[in-house]
């Protein structure tokens, strides 16, 4: 019987990652040079205007927007997981590279993608708890 091939996923995220990043890095310096003015409205938040709060992923779509105008500082305050997700992005990447092919040792652990994922959750959890507070203040 011929034994399946084990596909580590951390190689799967990393392909992942290849695919996403030309169309992510488009398509944000298009919104940027767009102006969120004229397209903002788009992506307004259907929740907020349903429900009359914010939800947790309120802010993201002027966080990219600054992101890609260059003004880190109000992306990282609109919503901090813009800027934090694109450090962990760019940490995997690297971290897998080094791990596979710049190491001199053959690593039979995977890169630890649940860490990844851990950490964005609790950020927007966390952002959306002093969101909802500072609502209702």
């Amino acid at each position: 019987m011929k034994k399946m091939k084990y596909i580590r996923m951390d190689t799967v995220f990393f392909c992942m990652g290849w695919v996403v990043l030309l169309p992510s890095v488009l398509i944000g310096f298009w919104f940027a040079a767009s102006g969120y003015q004229q397209i903002g409205d788009l992506f307004a938040c259907r929740f907020m205007e349903i429900c009359k709060f914010p939800c947790p992923g309120c802010g993201g779509t002027r966080a990219v927007y600054y992101l890609f105008s260059g003004d880190f500082r109000k992306s990282f305050l609109y919503h901090p997981c813009v800027i934090i997700g694109l450090l962990e992005y760019l940490c995997f990447m690297i971290t897998y590279v080094f791990r596979n092919y710049l190491s001199k040792k053959t690593l039979v652990k995977e890169v630890r993608i649940s860490y990844y994922m851990y950490i964005f959750i609790g950020v927007i959890l966390l952002q959306w708890i002093l969101k909802l507070i500072y609502y209702f203040n």
